[in-house]
């Protein structure tokens, strides 16, 4: 499938109910498989609509029904930040502290991670757990989508138990600043 058609395909979906789009998102979400850096280069418009559309579903549900998806969301997820960290100097800026973190939702079977590089200015995450993360985030995976899209503001989320955090506050507090300013460059 060519990028067009593929890109085409996607915007389709996202016209659709939530219903349809459920049914149709895990045949898209293979389809983008290993094109999703190329993707969001190209189309940043698209892969915020994706996640804003993503982020109206209930997650847990989705992921719960469809397990293979919760890889493929997050690598889509991941890429659209780290090409957001690449353009973004004010992102950049936030950086400067290693940091890493792992993320586990409490009510479906996802988990990722998230590397903070000061050397690099980079920002890089994915699915699956790191070996002795700094950070461990837990908490519902619309919680958990919702800090790293901007939804869940970290420090007030945190303050309101919407999640809970086993490492260092003082890397959490370092983390919150540069999760704010990545959300901030997801396109409307």
């Amino acid at each position: 499938m060519t990028d067009e058609q593929l890109i085409q395909r996607i915007e389709t979906a996202l016209e659709e109910e939530q219903d349809q789009l459920e049914a149709d998102l895990p045949a898209i979400l293979a389809d983008m498989e290993g094109q999703t850096d190329e993707l969001v280069r190209e189309h940043p418009a698209v892969m915020a609509s994706t996640l804003g559309r993503m982020e109206e579903m209930d997650i847990a549900s989705f992921v719960s029904a469809n397990p293979e998806t919760a890889d493929q969301f997050q690598e889509l997820l991941w890429s659209g930040m780290r090409v957001m960290v690449e353009r973004n100097p004010e992102v950049k800026e936030q950086i400067n502290e290693d940091i890493t973190t792992n993320f586990e939702a409490d009510d479906c079977p996802m988990e990722g991670h998230l590397k903070v590089r000061e050397e690099e200015e980079l920002v890089t995450g994915g699915a699956g757990q790191l070996d002795d993360a700094d950070i461990t985030i837990t908490g519902p995976a619309d919680v958990l989508v919702g800090l790293i899209t901007g939804t869940v503001d970290p420090i007030q989320g945190f303050m309101q138990q919407q999640y809970e955090m086993d490492g260092p506050v003082q890397k959490g507090t370092k983390l919150a600043p540069i999760m704010n300013s990545l959300s901030e460059q997801v396109p409307e």
